[in-house]
């Protein structure tokens, strides 16, 4: 008897815990975008977009123009988060909107983007003979800051490699 009561106040607590964050999954061809020629406004600085390369600019565009409140887990009587994934191939966004539909952070890993080109120029004349292997760029937006934007380039020389870890800012960008 002590067992089934315990079991039972064990089972009503956990009511009282359940995540108040749910989550969606979007396919990008079926998104609903809430204005289909808007670009990326929530940069803080608008120069940050240029740092990315043309189709790391559309999935950040997909994720910051997204419309949460069109989603099938959408409640507007819950005051709760709601995270939501964008891929496309090996790219893929993290996004979190408040109840209200608004974007509150985001986080973007890209792999084998272009590097912009002031960044490779710079890297190609600091290594000579070494080739650029692979490059990964990753983007970080939190509501009312400056978005981060990193790339990863993996060089490669021989037998020999080595990653060199670059922000845009540092260039000059």
């Amino acid at each position: 008897m002590k067992t089934l009561l315990i079991t039972f106040l064990l089972i009503g607590f956990a009511q009282f815990s359940h995540s108040q964050t749910d989550f969606a999954y979007t396919e990008t061809s079926n998104l609903n975008l809430k204005n289909k020629n808007e670009s990326i406004p929530n940069f803080k600085n608008s120069n940050e977009v240029k740092y990315l390369a043309e189709k790391s600019k559309k999935l950040e565009g997909q994720a910051f123009n997204y419309d949460i409140k069109s989603a099938a887990v959408y409640a507007s009587h819950l005051k709760t988060t709601y995270s939501v994934s964008f891929t496309e191939g090996k790219n893929r966004i993290d996004a979190i909107y408040d109840a209200d539909g608004k974007l509150l952070q985001s986080e973007g890993t890209y792999e084998n983007v272009a590097i912009p080109y002031a960044i490779g120029s710079q890297l190609a004349k600091a290594h000579p003979g070494w080739e650029f292997h692979k490059s990964w760029c990753t983007s970080n937006y939190k509501l009312n800051s400056d978005t981060d934007i990193i790339y990863k380039i993996q060089l490669k020389k021989g037998n020999k490699t080595k990653v060199v870890k670059v922000n845009p800012l540092d260039y000059g960008l």
